[in-house]
Protein backbone atom coordinates (compact mmCIF):
# COMPACT_ATOMS: atom_id res chain seq x y z
CA UNK A 1 0.00 0.00 0.00
CA UNK A 2 1.34 3.45 -0.94
CA UNK A 3 2.19 5.87 1.88
CA UNK A 4 -0.67 8.21 0.85
CA UNK A 5 -3.22 5.39 1.10
CA UNK A 6 -1.77 4.23 4.41
CA UNK A 7 -1.93 7.71 5.96
CA UNK A 8 -5.54 8.12 4.80
CA UNK A 9 -6.39 4.74 6.31
CA UNK A 10 -4.95 5.94 9.63
CA UNK A 11 -7.13 9.07 9.49
CA UNK A 12 -10.24 6.97 8.70
CA UNK A 13 -9.42 4.64 11.61
CA UNK A 14 -9.08 7.64 13.95
CA UNK A 15 -12.43 8.92 12.64
CA UNK A 16 -14.06 5.65 13.64
CA UNK A 17 -12.72 6.18 17.15
CA UNK A 18 -14.70 9.44 17.04
CA UNK A 19 -17.79 7.51 15.90
CA UNK A 20 -17.52 5.12 18.85
CA UNK A 21 -16.59 7.54 21.65
CA UNK A 22 -20.09 8.96 22.35
CA UNK A 23 -22.10 5.74 21.93
CA UNK A 24 -21.77 4.25 25.41
CA UNK A 25 -21.49 7.47 27.43
CA UNK A 26 -25.19 7.73 28.14
CA UNK A 27 -25.71 4.11 29.20
CA UNK A 28 -22.65 4.20 31.46
CA UNK A 29 -23.61 7.41 33.22
CA UNK A 30 -27.40 7.14 33.21
CA UNK A 31 -27.79 6.07 36.83
CA UNK A 32 -26.12 9.32 37.96
CA UNK A 33 -27.56 11.52 35.16
CA UNK A 34 -31.16 10.55 35.97
CA UNK A 35 -30.59 11.38 39.64
CA UNK A 36 -28.98 14.73 38.76
CA UNK A 37 -31.71 15.72 36.27
CA UNK A 38 -34.50 14.17 38.39
CA UNK A 39 -35.83 11.86 35.66
CA UNK A 40 -36.86 8.19 35.57
CA UNK A 41 -35.00 5.05 34.44
CA UNK A 42 -37.05 4.56 31.27
CA UNK A 43 -36.51 8.11 29.94
CA UNK A 44 -33.16 6.78 28.75
CA UNK A 45 -35.28 5.20 26.02
CA UNK A 46 -36.55 8.65 24.96
CA UNK A 47 -32.99 9.88 24.57
CA UNK A 48 -32.09 6.77 22.59
CA UNK A 49 -35.12 7.19 20.32
CA UNK A 50 -34.23 10.83 19.59
CA UNK A 51 -30.61 10.04 18.70
CA UNK A 52 -31.48 7.17 16.45
CA UNK A 53 -34.43 8.78 14.68
CA UNK A 54 -31.94 11.40 13.55
CA UNK A 55 -29.41 8.68 12.72
CA UNK A 56 -32.02 6.90 10.59
CA UNK A 57 -32.90 10.17 8.83
CA UNK A 58 -29.23 10.85 8.13
CA UNK A 59 -28.53 7.28 7.01
CA UNK A 60 -31.46 7.03 4.60
CA UNK A 61 -30.36 10.31 3.01
CA UNK A 62 -26.68 9.32 2.83
CA UNK A 63 -26.74 8.29 -0.89
CA UNK A 64 -28.18 11.72 -1.71
CA UNK A 65 -25.50 13.42 0.40
CA UNK A 66 -22.80 11.33 -1.27
CA UNK A 67 -24.04 12.52 -4.67
CA UNK A 68 -23.80 16.16 -3.54
CA UNK A 69 -20.64 16.16 -1.42
CA UNK A 70 -17.35 14.31 -1.25
CA UNK A 71 -16.86 11.84 1.59
CA UNK A 72 -14.19 13.96 3.29
CA UNK A 73 -16.51 16.95 3.73
CA UNK A 74 -19.36 14.84 5.11
CA UNK A 75 -16.96 13.22 7.58
CA UNK A 76 -15.36 16.47 8.79
CA UNK A 77 -18.62 18.34 9.38
CA UNK A 78 -20.27 15.36 11.08
CA UNK A 79 -17.44 14.84 13.59
CA UNK A 80 -17.26 18.58 14.34
CA UNK A 81 -21.01 18.82 15.03
CA UNK A 82 -20.94 15.69 17.21
CA UNK A 83 -18.13 17.08 19.37
CA UNK A 84 -19.96 20.40 19.82
CA UNK A 85 -23.17 18.56 20.77
CA UNK A 86 -21.42 16.52 23.49
CA UNK A 87 -19.92 19.63 25.08
CA UNK A 88 -23.37 21.26 24.96
CA UNK A 89 -24.94 18.25 26.73
CA UNK A 90 -22.49 18.75 29.61
CA UNK A 91 -24.14 22.11 30.32
CA UNK A 92 -27.81 21.05 30.51
CA UNK A 93 -29.93 21.48 33.62
CA UNK A 94 -33.15 19.80 32.37
CA UNK A 95 -33.80 16.52 30.55
CA UNK A 96 -35.59 18.20 27.60
CA UNK A 97 -32.39 20.18 26.90
CA UNK A 98 -30.52 16.91 26.61
CA UNK A 99 -33.06 15.73 24.02
CA UNK A 100 -32.43 18.87 21.93
CA UNK A 101 -28.68 18.27 21.73
CA UNK A 102 -29.30 14.63 20.87
CA UNK A 103 -30.38 15.78 17.38
CA UNK A 104 -26.88 16.57 16.00
CA UNK A 105 -25.50 13.45 17.71
CA UNK A 106 -27.78 11.24 15.63
CA UNK A 107 -27.30 13.13 12.36
CA UNK A 108 -23.51 13.04 12.69
CA UNK A 109 -23.33 9.34 13.53
CA UNK A 110 -25.49 8.27 10.58
CA UNK A 111 -23.57 10.36 8.04
CA UNK A 112 -20.15 9.12 9.20
CA UNK A 113 -21.27 5.48 9.31
CA UNK A 114 -22.59 5.17 5.76
CA UNK A 115 -19.98 7.32 4.04
CA UNK A 116 -16.92 5.65 5.58
CA UNK A 117 -18.28 2.11 5.38
CA UNK A 118 -19.01 2.65 1.68
CA UNK A 119 -15.55 4.16 1.14
CA UNK A 120 -13.81 1.20 2.81
CA UNK A 121 -15.96 -1.45 1.13
CA UNK A 122 -15.24 0.12 -2.27
CA UNK A 123 -11.50 0.76 -1.94
CA UNK A 124 -9.98 -1.57 0.69
CA UNK A 125 -9.75 -5.26 1.69
CA UNK A 126 -11.77 -7.32 4.20
CA UNK A 127 -9.08 -7.04 6.88
CA UNK A 128 -9.26 -3.24 6.68
CA UNK A 129 -13.03 -3.32 7.26
CA UNK A 130 -12.54 -5.46 10.37
CA UNK A 131 -9.76 -3.19 11.64
CA UNK A 132 -11.92 -0.13 10.89
CA UNK A 133 -14.65 -1.43 13.18
CA UNK A 134 -12.00 -2.36 15.75
CA UNK A 135 -11.26 1.33 16.01
CA UNK A 136 -14.96 1.97 16.57
CA UNK A 137 -14.58 -0.54 19.40
CA UNK A 138 -11.61 1.41 20.76
CA UNK A 139 -13.71 4.56 20.78
CA UNK A 140 -16.72 2.92 22.35
CA UNK A 141 -14.45 1.35 25.00
CA UNK A 142 -12.62 4.59 25.79
CA UNK A 143 -15.90 6.51 26.16
CA UNK A 144 -17.27 4.58 29.16
CA UNK A 145 -13.73 4.27 30.56
CA UNK A 146 -13.48 8.06 30.68
CA UNK A 147 -16.98 8.19 32.13
CA UNK A 148 -16.17 5.54 34.76
CA UNK A 149 -13.26 7.71 35.92
CA UNK A 150 -15.38 10.86 36.13
CA UNK A 151 -18.23 8.92 37.78
CA UNK A 152 -15.82 7.86 40.52
CA UNK A 153 -15.68 11.60 41.29
CA UNK A 154 -19.49 11.92 40.84
CA UNK A 155 -18.97 14.11 37.74
CA UNK A 156 -20.78 12.87 34.64
CA UNK A 157 -20.59 16.31 32.98
CA UNK A 158 -16.80 16.26 32.92
CA UNK A 159 -16.94 12.99 30.96
CA UNK A 160 -18.98 14.67 28.22
CA UNK A 161 -16.60 17.65 28.10
CA UNK A 162 -13.53 15.41 27.73
CA UNK A 163 -15.04 13.24 24.99
CA UNK A 164 -16.49 16.24 23.12
CA UNK A 165 -13.09 17.95 23.12
CA UNK A 166 -11.42 14.82 21.73
CA UNK A 167 -13.92 14.76 18.85
CA UNK A 168 -13.20 18.38 17.93
CA UNK A 169 -9.47 17.57 17.79
CA UNK A 170 -10.23 14.58 15.51
CA UNK A 171 -12.33 16.85 13.24
CA UNK A 172 -9.29 19.12 12.84
CA UNK A 173 -7.15 16.08 11.93
CA UNK A 174 -9.68 15.17 9.21
CA UNK A 175 -9.57 18.73 7.86
CA UNK A 176 -5.76 18.61 7.73
CA UNK A 177 -5.91 15.31 5.78
CA UNK A 178 -8.07 16.56 2.87
CA UNK A 179 -5.25 16.25 0.30
CA UNK A 180 -4.94 12.53 1.07
CA UNK A 181 -8.51 11.64 0.04
CA UNK A 182 -9.29 10.24 -3.38
CA UNK A 183 -11.04 12.92 -5.46
CA UNK A 184 -14.65 11.91 -6.12
CA UNK A 185 -15.78 13.56 -9.36
CA UNK A 186 -19.41 14.62 -9.77
CA UNK A 187 -20.09 12.23 -12.68
CA UNK A 188 -18.67 9.32 -10.71
CA UNK A 189 -20.74 10.18 -7.64
CA UNK A 190 -23.90 10.41 -9.74
CA UNK A 191 -23.25 6.97 -11.23
CA UNK A 192 -22.20 5.12 -8.07
CA UNK A 193 -24.96 6.64 -5.91
CA UNK A 194 -27.69 6.95 -8.54
CA UNK A 195 -31.35 6.76 -7.55
CA UNK A 196 -32.78 3.24 -7.42
CA UNK A 197 -36.32 2.44 -6.27
CA UNK A 198 -36.87 0.70 -2.97
CA UNK A 199 -38.88 -1.97 -4.80
CA UNK A 200 -35.88 -2.85 -6.99
CA UNK A 201 -33.57 -2.97 -3.98
CA UNK A 202 -35.85 -5.30 -2.01
CA UNK A 203 -36.11 -7.64 -5.02
CA UNK A 204 -32.34 -8.10 -4.93
CA UNK A 205 -31.45 -11.57 -3.63
CA UNK A 206 -30.23 -11.47 -0.05
CA UNK A 207 -30.95 -7.76 0.45
CA UNK A 208 -34.00 -8.13 2.73
CA UNK A 209 -32.37 -10.82 4.87
CA UNK A 210 -29.19 -8.77 5.25
CA UNK A 211 -31.23 -5.74 6.37
CA UNK A 212 -32.95 -7.77 9.11
CA UNK A 213 -29.63 -9.27 10.24
CA UNK A 214 -28.37 -5.72 10.80
CA UNK A 215 -31.57 -4.82 12.66
CA UNK A 216 -31.26 -7.69 15.14
CA UNK A 217 -27.49 -7.43 15.50
CA UNK A 218 -27.57 -3.69 16.22
CA UNK A 219 -30.31 -4.28 18.78
CA UNK A 220 -28.16 -6.91 20.50
CA UNK A 221 -25.12 -4.64 20.49
CA UNK A 222 -27.18 -1.80 21.95
CA UNK A 223 -28.55 -4.09 24.67
CA UNK A 224 -24.92 -4.58 25.67
CA UNK A 225 -24.01 -0.91 25.42
CA UNK A 226 -27.11 0.77 26.81
CA UNK A 227 -28.64 -1.59 29.38
CA UNK A 228 -25.87 -3.83 30.68
CA UNK A 229 -24.72 -1.32 33.33
CA UNK A 230 -28.27 -0.85 34.60
CA UNK A 231 -28.82 -4.64 34.69
CA UNK A 232 -25.82 -5.24 36.93
CA UNK A 233 -26.50 -2.13 39.04
CA UNK A 234 -30.13 -3.09 39.71
CA UNK A 235 -30.03 -6.90 39.75
CA UNK A 236 -26.51 -7.55 41.08
CA UNK A 237 -26.35 -4.42 43.28
CA UNK A 238 -22.88 -3.25 42.19
CA UNK A 239 -21.80 0.41 42.44
CA UNK A 240 -22.19 3.06 39.71
CA UNK A 241 -18.50 2.78 38.78
CA UNK A 242 -18.45 -1.05 38.70
CA UNK A 243 -21.65 -1.10 36.64
CA UNK A 244 -20.00 1.24 34.12
CA UNK A 245 -17.06 -1.19 33.92
CA UNK A 246 -19.41 -3.87 32.57
CA UNK A 247 -20.11 -1.54 29.65
CA UNK A 248 -16.35 -1.04 29.22
CA UNK A 249 -15.82 -4.81 29.31
CA UNK A 250 -18.44 -5.39 26.63
CA UNK A 251 -16.90 -2.85 24.26
CA UNK A 252 -13.35 -3.95 25.04
CA UNK A 253 -14.34 -7.50 24.04
CA UNK A 254 -16.08 -6.12 20.94
CA UNK A 255 -12.79 -4.46 19.96
CA UNK A 256 -10.77 -7.60 20.62
CA UNK A 257 -13.28 -9.61 18.56
CA UNK A 258 -12.87 -7.27 15.59
CA UNK A 259 -9.09 -7.27 15.83
CA UNK A 260 -9.08 -11.07 15.91
CA UNK A 261 -11.52 -11.10 13.01
CA UNK A 262 -9.13 -8.96 10.97
CA UNK A 263 -6.26 -11.34 11.72
CA UNK A 264 -8.36 -14.44 11.02
CA UNK A 265 -9.80 -12.99 7.79
CA UNK A 266 -6.68 -14.30 6.01
CA UNK A 267 -7.74 -17.87 6.88
CA UNK A 268 -11.49 -17.84 7.54
CA UNK A 269 -14.28 -16.62 5.28
CA UNK A 270 -16.42 -13.59 6.32
CA UNK A 271 -19.47 -15.87 6.42
CA UNK A 272 -17.79 -18.28 8.87
CA UNK A 273 -16.62 -15.42 11.09
CA UNK A 274 -20.22 -14.11 11.26
CA UNK A 275 -21.55 -17.53 12.28
CA UNK A 276 -18.84 -18.01 14.92
CA UNK A 277 -19.69 -14.63 16.42
CA UNK A 278 -23.39 -15.40 16.55
CA UNK A 279 -22.68 -18.70 18.32
CA UNK A 280 -20.59 -17.00 21.02
CA UNK A 281 -23.28 -14.39 21.64
CA UNK A 282 -25.87 -17.15 22.04
CA UNK A 283 -23.69 -19.01 24.57
CA UNK A 284 -23.13 -15.81 26.58
CA UNK A 285 -26.86 -15.08 26.66
CA UNK A 286 -27.56 -18.55 28.03
CA UNK A 287 -24.81 -18.25 30.68
CA UNK A 288 -26.34 -15.02 31.98
CA UNK A 289 -29.39 -17.02 33.11
CA UNK A 290 -27.37 -18.54 35.96
CA UNK A 291 -26.64 -16.87 39.28
CA UNK A 292 -22.93 -16.75 39.99
CA UNK A 293 -21.56 -15.90 43.42
CA UNK A 294 -18.27 -14.57 42.01
CA UNK A 295 -18.74 -11.22 40.23
CA UNK A 296 -15.70 -11.77 38.00
CA UNK A 297 -17.51 -14.62 36.27
CA UNK A 298 -20.06 -12.07 35.08
CA UNK A 299 -17.23 -10.02 33.62
CA UNK A 300 -16.11 -13.15 31.75
CA UNK A 301 -19.62 -13.76 30.37
CA UNK A 302 -19.95 -10.13 29.28
CA UNK A 303 -16.54 -10.39 27.61
CA UNK A 304 -17.72 -13.50 25.71
CA UNK A 305 -20.84 -11.62 24.63
CA UNK A 306 -18.78 -8.73 23.26
CA UNK A 307 -16.22 -11.06 21.67
CA UNK A 308 -19.01 -12.76 19.71
CA UNK A 309 -20.47 -9.42 18.64
CA UNK A 310 -17.12 -8.31 17.24
CA UNK A 311 -16.98 -10.03 13.81
CA UNK A 312 -20.63 -9.72 12.77
CA UNK A 313 -21.06 -6.11 11.67
CA UNK A 314 -17.78 -5.59 9.74
CA UNK A 315 -17.94 -8.94 7.95
CA UNK A 316 -21.58 -8.46 6.95
CA UNK A 317 -20.60 -4.99 5.73
CA UNK A 318 -17.66 -6.30 3.71
CA UNK A 319 -19.77 -9.04 2.11
CA UNK A 320 -21.99 -6.31 0.63
CA UNK A 321 -19.37 -5.47 -1.99
CA UNK A 322 -19.19 -9.16 -2.97
CA UNK A 323 -22.94 -9.84 -2.98
CA UNK A 324 -24.52 -6.70 -4.45
CA UNK A 325 -24.00 -4.66 -7.63
CA UNK A 326 -21.83 -1.55 -7.35
CA UNK A 327 -24.61 0.90 -8.24
CA UNK A 328 -26.89 -0.64 -5.57
CA UNK A 329 -24.24 -0.75 -2.86
CA UNK A 330 -24.69 2.62 -1.12
CA UNK A 331 -28.50 2.32 -1.23
CA UNK A 332 -28.47 -1.18 0.31
CA UNK A 333 -25.91 -0.10 2.91
CA UNK A 334 -28.01 2.94 3.81
CA UNK A 335 -31.02 0.65 4.32
CA UNK A 336 -28.99 -1.82 6.37
CA UNK A 337 -27.73 0.95 8.62
CA UNK A 338 -30.99 2.87 8.70
CA UNK A 339 -33.07 -0.18 9.63
CA UNK A 340 -30.20 -1.28 11.86
CA UNK A 341 -30.46 2.00 13.76
CA UNK A 342 -34.03 1.02 14.54
CA UNK A 343 -32.45 -1.73 16.63
CA UNK A 344 -31.10 1.11 18.79
CA UNK A 345 -33.87 3.63 18.30
CA UNK A 346 -36.97 1.42 18.45
CA UNK A 347 -36.28 -2.08 19.80
CA UNK A 348 -33.89 -1.02 22.57
CA UNK A 349 -36.21 1.71 23.94
CA UNK A 350 -39.08 -0.79 23.83
CA UNK A 351 -36.87 -3.14 25.83
CA UNK A 352 -36.24 -0.26 28.25
CA UNK A 353 -39.97 0.35 28.58
CA UNK A 354 -40.43 -3.35 29.39
CA UNK A 355 -37.57 -3.28 31.92
CA UNK A 356 -39.04 -0.19 33.61
CA UNK A 357 -42.62 -1.49 33.77
CA UNK A 358 -41.92 -5.18 34.43
CA UNK A 359 -38.34 -6.03 35.42
CA UNK A 360 -34.82 -5.88 34.03
CA UNK A 361 -34.29 -9.41 35.38
CA UNK A 362 -35.44 -10.66 31.94
CA UNK A 363 -32.46 -9.02 30.21
CA UNK A 364 -30.63 -12.37 29.54
CA UNK A 365 -33.84 -13.92 28.17
CA UNK A 366 -34.22 -11.09 25.64
CA UNK A 367 -30.61 -11.53 24.51
CA UNK A 368 -31.14 -15.27 23.96
CA UNK A 369 -34.37 -14.79 21.98
CA UNK A 370 -32.76 -12.16 19.71
CA UNK A 371 -29.77 -14.44 19.06
CA UNK A 372 -32.07 -17.27 17.93
CA UNK A 373 -33.91 -14.92 15.53
CA UNK A 374 -30.64 -13.55 14.10
CA UNK A 375 -29.22 -17.03 13.48
CA UNK A 376 -32.43 -18.13 11.72
CA UNK A 377 -32.36 -15.11 9.38
CA UNK A 378 -28.65 -15.65 8.66
CA UNK A 379 -29.40 -19.21 7.51
CA UNK A 380 -31.88 -17.78 4.99
CA UNK A 381 -29.38 -15.14 3.86
CA UNK A 382 -26.77 -17.81 3.27
CA UNK A 383 -29.20 -19.78 1.08
CA UNK A 384 -29.53 -16.78 -1.25
CA UNK A 385 -25.75 -16.24 -1.43
CA UNK A 386 -24.59 -19.86 -1.35
CA UNK A 387 -23.26 -19.61 -4.93
CA UNK A 388 -20.75 -16.94 -3.85
CA UNK A 389 -17.43 -17.55 -2.14
CA UNK A 390 -18.08 -15.84 1.18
Amino acid sequence: MKIRGFLLLVVIYITFIALGLPDALLGSAWNLIRADLNTSLETLGMMTVTIYIMSIFSTFNAPRLLRLFQTKWITFISVLFTGAALISISQVSQFYQMLFFALPLGIGAGAIDVSLNHYLASHYEAKHMNYLHSFYGIGVTLGPSVMAYTLSQSQWRLGYIIVGSILIVIALIILASFKLWRKEHQDERNEVHKKISLKDILKTKGALESIFIFLIYVHLESLGGVWIASYFYIEKEVSYAVAALFTTTFYLALTVGRLLSGILSHRLSPNLLVRLGQGLMMIAGLLMFFNWSWVYLYFGIVFLFGLGAGPIYPNMMFMNAKVFEKNKLSKIMSLQMGIGYMGFGLLTPLAGLFFGKVSIVYYPLLISIMCVIMIAITIQYRKHTAHLSL
